[in-house]
C-alpha cells in the first residue's frame, strides 16, 4: 500500500473553495487510513482545494460524504476504496463536531495525485489518484463542489441569511429615508407650485377690478382664436367702453370713479359663464369680454352688461369668421364699438355680415 504522506497546511482554513495553496510541512503526529505515520514530501507540491463545509449536524457529514465520493469519481480514484476509509473517519468526524464549539470546517484538497480530507488538526488521505489532476480539471471540479455545497451549507446560509436580514433592514431604513425626502420633495413642489400659480395670477389680474388685464387678454384671445379655427368653433369678441367715464371721475372724485370700474367688473363676471369666456380690463374704461359662443349668445352676454350698468356703456361685437385674423377680429369688433359711440353710446352695435345697431337707449 502507498503510505499516507500525512501532510498539513501551515496557515488558516482557507475559506474560499478552489484556492490554490502551498503545502507547507509534515504534520508529524498525523496518521494516514494505514495508521503510519505519514512521511513527508519534497518541499513547494501545490495543492487545490476543491471544497470547503462547514459541518453541523448529522445532515451536514452525510453531505459532506457524498460530495468527497463526487470528487473521487471526476478525478478517477477508486471510489470502493474511499467509500471504506470514509465509512472509518466517520466516527472522528462525529467526535470532533462534538467536541467543536460551534461550527467544524472540513476542507477536500488535492495536494499532487492526493485527495484528503482535513479539519482541525487531522488529514486523511481519502484515495490515490493515478497521476496528478490537470489545473482545469480541478478548477471546474472545484466550481461545480462549492455550488452543490452553497446550496445546501447550514453555515452559509445561516450566514447568507443574516447577511440578506441585514441588507433587507437597510433597505427599509433606506426606504423611509427616501419616502420621507420623496414626502418633503412633493410637498416643496406643491408650495412652489401655489406660489407659481399665485404669481402668474398676480402677473395676469388687474388689481382694482380683479379681471384678467391686457397681457392675460392678448394671451387668451390668442389661444382661445387658434384653438376655435382648428376645431372649427364659435368665438365671438366683445369690446366694451364706460361712456362719460373722465366726467364720473372728475366730477365725483377717483374714489367713486374705481367703485364705478368695480361695478363693471361685477357685471361682466356676473353675465359671462365662469372658466368659459373671459372678461378683462383693458385699461381705463375700456374693456372686452373673449366669449367663446356664437354671435346671439355673446349678444346676450353684452345686453346684461348693458342694462347692469343702467345703459351708460357702448359695446362692439364681431364673430369670427372662416378668413379672419386676430387683427382683423379685433378690427371688426373695434369698429362696432365705435360705431355705437357715434350712434350715441349706451348701446349695441354687432359686425357681421352687414353692420347691425342695436340701440338700447343713451345719454
Amino acid at each position: 500500500m502507498v503510505p499516507d504522506p500525512g501532510w498539513r497546511h501551515a496557515t488558516c482554513v482557507c475559506p474560499d473553495a478552489g484556492r490554490t495553496i502551498q503545502e507547507r510541512a509534515p504534520c508529524a503526529g498525523l496518521r494516514g487510513p494505514s495508521g503510519r505515520r505519514g512521511r513527508g514530501r519534497a518541499m513547494g507540491t501545490r495543492v487545490k482545494e476543491v471544497l470547503n463545509l462547514s459541518l453541523i449536524v448529522e445532515p451536514d457529514r452525510q453531505r459532506l460524504v457524498g460530495f468527497v465520493m463526487d470528487a473521487v469519481r471526476a478525478l478517477r480514484g477508486n471510489p470502493f476504496a474511499a467509500a471504506w476509509v470514509l465509512v472509518s473517519l466517520l466516527p472522528d468526524l462525529r467526535t470532533a463536531c462534538e467536541a467543536c464549539e460551534g461550527v467544524l470546517v472540513a476542507r477536500l484538497v488535492v495536494s499532487g495525485a492526493d485527495l484528503r480530507l482535513r479539519w482541525d488538526d487531522c488529514d486523511r488521505l481519502i484515495s490515490r489518484l493515478a497521476e496528478p489532476p490537470r489545473p482545469e480539471v480541478l478548477s471546474g471540479l472545484a466550481a461545480r463542489l462549492r455550488e452543490a455545497s452553497e446550496s445546501v451549507d447550514a453555515e452559509l446560509l445561516m450566514r447568507r441569511n443574516r447577511r440578506i436580514a441585514a441588507d433587507l433592514e437597510h433597505l427599509e431604513t433606506d426606504l423611509d429615508l427616501k419616502r420621507k425626502e420623496l414626502h418633503d420633495k412633493h410637498e416643496e413642489l406643491q408650495e412652489k407650485q401655489q406660489e407659481l400659480q399665485k404669481s402668474i395670477h398676480r402677473a395676469e389680474t388687474d388689481s382694482l377690478t380683479g379681471l384678467l388685464n391686457r397681457g392675460a387678454y392678448d394671451g387668451r384671445l390668442r389661444e382661445v382664436f387658434l384653438r376655435s379655427r382648428r376645431q372649427r368653433e364659435s368665438l365671438s369678441l366683445v369690446l366694451l367702453d364706460l361712456d362719460k367715464f373722465k366726467e364720473i371721475n372728475d366730477s365725483r372724485g377717483h374714489q367713486f370713479g374705481d367703485e364705478y370700474l368695480r361695478r363693471m367688473a361685477d357685471a361682466m363676471r356676473a353675465a359671462v359663464r365662469e372658466h368659459v369666456d373671459f372678461p378683462c380690463r383693458m385699461g381705463g374704461d375700456e374693456f372686452a369680454i373673449v366669449a367663446c359662443a356664437p354671435l346671439r349668445i355673446a349678444e346676450r352676454i353684452a345686453y346684461q352688461v348693458l342694462e347692469a350698468m343702467d345703459r351708460r356703456v357702448s359695446i362692439g361685437l364681431a364673430e369670427r369668421r372662416a378668413d379672419d385674423t386676430i387683427d382683423s377680429l379685433v378690427g371688426r369688433a373695434d369698429a362696432a364699438l365705435y360705431a355705437s359711440k357715434r350712434a350715441g353710446r349706451g348701446r349695441i352695435t354687432v359686425d357681421d355680415d352687414g353692420r347691425r345697431e342695436t340701440q338700447a337707449g343713451g345719454t
